[in-house]
């Protein structure tokens, strides 16, 4: 499994150019056969990935979300569960959508997870965003991994390529603001059409110029 995601706008990375364009634009990434969404068993839906996900997450330095209060706690499944208030859970559409709250030192903590199933015949891919957010300021992090007979095992962004359809992509330079910055990309699943949505993170330092007239 793998935390975040940075790509350096300008260079060619592990993702084609033009699909750099399309997180730029926040463009909408198609998910697979909704038909065959339908198809999949409950062992492969959201809950049971996201169960299987923090049998072995690793939160990130200083990271106050729900889940990892959870990890450090060492708390089993239904108390984990527990510490979000909000549940929306529609296993018909692989998808899920948890919020809660909690206080910590630095004040109060508003977690929101999203989680979403793509069924890959046997498998299913778990693309999960998790994002918290103190005194207004939030911090997000995705994460990717494949869920099986054998449980969950590591996935890369690789894995979403199939997600994307041709339609999605946008043409086109990077903006001269953009150029040489290096960009967060945060995967956030959608309840409607087994889709996601590949928005970028732009860095603080950087939100000025791009703001700026011309």
């Amino acid at each position: 499994m793998i935390s975040g995601s940075r790509h350096h706008a300008g260079q060619r990375g592990p993702w084609p150019g033009r699909l750099l364009a399309a997180a730029l634009l926040g463009a909408l990434l198609g998910g697979p056969d909704a038909g065959a969404q339908t198809r999949a068993p409950a062992a492969l839906g959201p809950e049971r990935a996201l169960q299987a996900f923090m049998q072995t997450f690793t939160p990130v330095p200083g990271e106050q979300s729900l889940l990892a209060l959870a990890r450090r706690e060492g708390l089993d499944w239904t108390a984990t569960r527990n510490l979000f208030s909000t549940r929306l859970t529609d296993e018909t559409a692989f998808f899920l959508d948890w919020r809660g709250h909690s206080v910590a030192p630095t004040g109060s903590v508003f977690t929101t997870v999203r989680a979403a199933t793509y069924l890959r015949g046997p498998e299913a891919l778990l693309v999960l965003s998790r994002q918290w957010c103190v005194q207004g300021q939030c911090q997000e992090r995705s994460a990717f991994a494949w869920l099986g007979p054998g449980g969950l095992r590591p996935a890369t962004e690789q894995a979403l390529i199939p997600l994307i359809r041709d339609a999605a992509f946008f043409p086109g330079s990077v903006p001269p603001c953009l150029r040489g910055v290096t960009l967060g990309v945060s995967y956030l699943p959608a309840r409607q059409g087994a889709a996601l949505y590949a928005l970028p993170l732009l860095p603080p330092r950087q939100r000025a110029p791009v703001r700026r007239p011309g």
